[in-house]
């Protein structure tokens, strides 16, 4: 048996240190937000993966995601799209479509569980 078909523990979701990097200078509004990511697995034609945002204001192309918030908010707001801003928090599941483009407010920290095709 692979290690790829071992169960097992991926990550605790919460605690797990992510590295940071500076979101790109050309998608910052506002504040000097970063994101930090952790690939976790891909099965069945799936990506899963942690992902966080600090404190500030970004734009972002999205690809199509499902993903779960675990701690924090953001307010997402659709740019050239009539889908109404989404307001976010602990708890909440959220679909996004390929290509719409956002803008992400993060008032303190958003960190999120995803689910992307592979």
């Amino acid at each position: 048996m692979s290690a790829e078909n071992v169960t097992s523990k991926l990550a605790s979701a919460t605690r797990v240190e992510l590295s940071r990097e500076h979101v790109e200078a050309s998608q910052v509004e506002s504040g000097s937000p970063e994101t930090g990511i952790l690939e976790l697995a891909d099965f069945a034609g799936i990506s899963m993966g942690i992902w966080e945002h600090t404190q500030g204001v970004s734009t972002d192309t999205e690809v199509d995601e499902v993903f779960i918030v675990i701690s924090g908010g953001a307010t997402i707001e659709f740019v050239n799209d009539d889908t109404p801003t989404l307001t976010v928090e602990a708890g909440d599941v959220v679909r996004l479509a390929a290509g719409v483009k956002t803008r992400w407010s993060v008032p303190d920290h958003i960190r999120k569980v995803y689910l992307t095709p592979a």
